[in-house]
C-alpha cells in the first residue's frame, strides 16, 4: 500500500535550494536508507515531507492525505544534537511526550497511556533509568529515549534522522532489532543513514539524494558503483571504500 507520495518537492533552507524537485512513491512495510553526502538535504527532505520547513514547490500526501491530517500515524525521531539535554526533564516524561497525540487539550495520561509509556522503556532496556535527569544519560542512552518515545506514540510511519550516531555497536544492534519488529508489524521506517557498509545488511530499499533525487528503488538494484559515484560527484575516500563493498 502506498503510504507515501511526494510530487515535485523543492525545500529553500537558508535561501539556498537544498532539495529540488523530488519525486517519491513510498510503499507501507519498509526499511528505507536515505543516503548522500553532506549537506546534500537527507534531513531537509525528512523535515519538507513532515512540513517542519516550508516548502517551494510541490505536494506531498501521506496515507493519502496532508501532513497535518494525519500527525498521530507519524513518529519523528530528530538528530540528539536538536535537542536541549539541559532541560530539567526525567527520562519518563520524555516518553509520555510520545502519548501527547492522543490526549486531550489539558488531559493528562490515563492508566493506558503510562502502561505504554513503561513498556515502550522495556523494549529499549531504559525501565531502570525511567526517573533519571536526561542530562544524566550517555549518548546511546540519550538515543534509546528517542526509540522509547517514538514506539510509546504507536505510529504507522517513522522518520529517523541519524538514529546510530553516536552509539555503540550493543546500542546499534538493539535500536535495529527493534526497528526489524517495527517492520514486522507492518510499519514504514525511513533512516538518514551515513555508513555504507551497513546499507545492504540494513535496508530493503534505499534513495540516493544529493540535492536532486539520484536513485530510489531496492536496494540491491540501486546500490550500484554508478549511483554512488552520482551522488557523491567524486568525493574520493567515499568512492575508494564504495569499490572495496562492492
Amino acid at each position: 500500500m502506498e503510504v507515501i507520495k511526494v510530487k515535485n518537492l523543492t525545500v529553500t533552507y537558508n535561501r539556498k535550494p537544498a532539495i529540488k524537485g523530488v519525486n517519491l512513491t513510498i510503499n507501507n512495510g519498509k526499511i528505507i536508507g536515505i543516503i548522500g553526502p553532506n549537506g546534500a538535504g537527507k534531513s531537509t527532505l525528512i523535515k519538507g515531507i513532515l512540513g517542519f520547513l516550508p516548502i517551494d514547490t510541490g505536494e506531498v500526501k501521506i496515507l493519502g492525505k496532508n501532513v497535518s491530517e494525519v500527525l498521530k500515524k507519524i513518529s519523528y525521531i530528530p538528530q540528539k544534537e536538536q535537542f536541549d539535554w539541559d532541560f530539567p526533564i526525567s527520562v519518563y516524561d520524555v516518553v509520555v511526550m510520545g502519548r501527547y497525540p492522543y490526549l486531550s487539550l489539558f488531559g493528562h495520561p490515563s492508566q493506558n497511556d503510562k502502561s505504554i509509556v513503561l513498556n515502550s522503556l522495556e523494549k529499549v532496556e531504559m525501565i531502570k533509568y525511567k526517573d533519571t535527569q536526561i542530562r544524566n544519560l550517555s549518548g546511546g542512552q540519550q538515543q534509546r529515549i528517542f526509540l522509547a518515545r517514538a514506539l510509546a506514540q504507536q505510529s504507522d510511519i517513522y522518520f529517523m534522522d541519524e538514529p546510530f550516531v553516536g552509539v555503540d555497536a550493543k546500542t546499534e544492534k538493539a535500536i535495529f532489532e527493534l526497528i526489524v519488529e517495527l517492520k514486522k508489524e507492518g510499519k514504514t521506517i525511513l533512516i538518514v543513514h551515513h555508513d555504507l557498509s551497513r546499507i545492504k545488511e540494513y535496508f530493503d530499499e534505499i534513495i540516493l539524494i544529493n540535492q536532486t533525487l539520484i536513485a530510489y528503488g531496492e536496494t540491491e538494484k540501486v546500490f550500484t558503483r554508478e549511483n554512488i559515484e552520482k551522488t557523491y560527484s567524486g568525493q574520493l575516500t567515499i568512492l575508494q571504500k564504495v569499490n572495496q563493498l562492492l
